[in-house]
């Protein structure tokens, strides 16, 4: 239907959703999902501590964000050996700081910080243990200062475009 208003609509839908922003967004709740799930899997399932099963579930998450990083979202053009094992360093390292960043936040929400009303309502809604709530509420808070932090690292630091002008800099 070529010619007609509409035509405009649909080019700036398909061009959002392949914009990097929905792209990360996308991959980020896949791999928010793969978190989530490990760490309920080693926490409640096993029976692993919250911070032992989130090292888990981080391993999980950041082999599949870094491959949907590389390919869909920054499309990384590196592919020499050396460049490619630079940019999974990079990738790894910055996980490992928003792994901390991590742990903290879900060591102060389960060990120091009391049961708040949520937890109770998450543990009727799913009907488990009052533990078990309080670790997902604190893994689903962090995880959003950490899906945050880990964007911002990925594009300006393991995944900027080497020769483009930032703020009249070439970096």
């Amino acid at each position: 239907m070529s010619g007609f208003k509409g035509d405009s609509f649909w080019e700036k839908i398909r061009e959002l959703m392949m914009s990097e922003v929905f792209l990360y967004l996308f991959f980020g709740v896949c791999t928010t999902v793969i978190n989530i799930v490990t760490f309920q899997l080693f926490c409640s399932l096993i029976g692993f501590h919250a911070l032992v099963s989130n090292v888990i579930a981080w391993i999980f998450s950041v082999v599949f964000a870094y491959i949907t990083n590389r390919i869909f979202v920054f499309r990384s053009r590196e592919h020499s050996v050396s460049g490619i094992i630079r940019e999974a360093g990079s990738f790894v390292g910055a996980r490992i700081f928003s792994l901390l960043v991590d742990e903290l936040i879900i060591w102060l929400m389960v060990e120091v910080m009391g049961s708040i009303a949520v937890e109770r309502l998450i543990a009727e809604i799913l009907n488990c243990s009052q533990k078990d709530a309080k670790s997902l509420f604190a893994k689903i808070c962090s995880n959003i200062v950490v899906v945050i932090l880990n964007y911002v690292l990925s594009k300006l630091i393991i995944f900027r475009k080497r020769g483009v002008i930032h703020h009249g800099q070439s970096v």
